[in-house]
């Protein structure tokens, strides 16, 4: 397999029983323990997008956007809560991730960094905004060449 590609991505991001499925162009790469996911999200009255890049490594994922809106989560299965932050041009707050799971769901059956597209990344965690709890989700980025 190469390690860099054009993919297709699926991205469906469940909170509270309701679903929303975003799909997206991007390209997938592999750096030393660790696999990437880049793509651009469109934003509505703007010409600018959303740069989202996703960084996964065993038991890890990391999600960092840049544009209009920039924000940064880390999500590490455990106890432990991992801060984050969320701007834009309206509002801007510290997030705090607690995750449940990190898995990934290879049609090879294997698991990354040896699993062969397409596969899915799949996470729940729950959302953490000023010690309240603003939601529970549960993601999952299915990723195959384009």
């Amino acid at each position: 397999m190469q390690d860099r590609m054009a993919v297709k991505i699926t991205l469906t991001s469940t909170q509270d029983g309701e679903s929303v499925v975003q799909t997206y162009k991007g390209e997938w790469f592999r750096k030393e323990r660790s696999v990437y996911i880049r793509y651009e999200e469109p934003v509505e009255g703007s010409a600018d997008p959303i740069r989202t890049l996703v960084r996964f490594r065993t038991d890890e994922l990391s999600i960092t956007r840049r544009g209009v809106v920039e924000s940064e989560q880390l999500f590490v299965p455990g106890e432990v809560r991992r801060s984050g932050y969320y701007r834009s041009p309206y509002t801007s707050f510290q997030m705090e991730t607690a995750t449940a799971f990190v898995a990934v769901k290879g049609d090879d059956g294997l698991e990354l960094p040896s699993a062969v597209l397409p596969y899915t990344i799949e996470w729940q965690y729950e959302l953490w905004m000023n010690e309240h709890l603003s939601g529970r989700f549960h993601n999952r980025l299915h990723i195959q060449e384009e």
